[in-house]
């Protein structure tokens, strides 16, 4: 590989890093979107299930129906953090693979380096 290929290799390598640093960073943030709105839900959750255990029957039922709603939430929620792991373990295994290239085109460079060297 000539210097120039390198040079282009070396571009897309650090798109490549840029672009999969950039998703990290908004997987990262949703997640700790996605954590806080499932603390929001559980604790409604709790107080629900408090008044079913101490609240006259219409407040039971009125509660029963409002908590069904937040464990229907709580379980789409669940399904998007299972989405996001795995677009977090692709996007990992990506870095690793970008990481492996740059360790190529150090070791080309280092390689040209003491060429000129000698």
């Amino acid at each position: 590989m000539g210097l120039r290929e390198n040079e282009v290799d070396t571009e897309h390598v650090l798109r490549r890093m840029e672009n999969t640093m950039n998703n990290l960073e908004q997987m990262s943030f949703d997640s700790i979107n996605i954590t806080d709105r499932l603390v929001t839900l559980l604790s409604e959750a709790r107080e629900y299930a408090a008044i079913m255990k101490s609240g006259t029957q219409a407040e039971c039922d009125a509660a029963f129906g409002a908590l069904c709603e937040i464990l229907d939430k709580i379980l789409e929620t669940a399904f998007i953090v299972n989405n996001i792991s795995h677009d977090l373990e692709n996007e990992t295994l990506y870095q690793r693979d970008t990481v492996e290239a740059i360790k190529q085109i150090v070791d080309f460079f280092y390689s040209i380096t003491d060429d000129i060297n000698l």
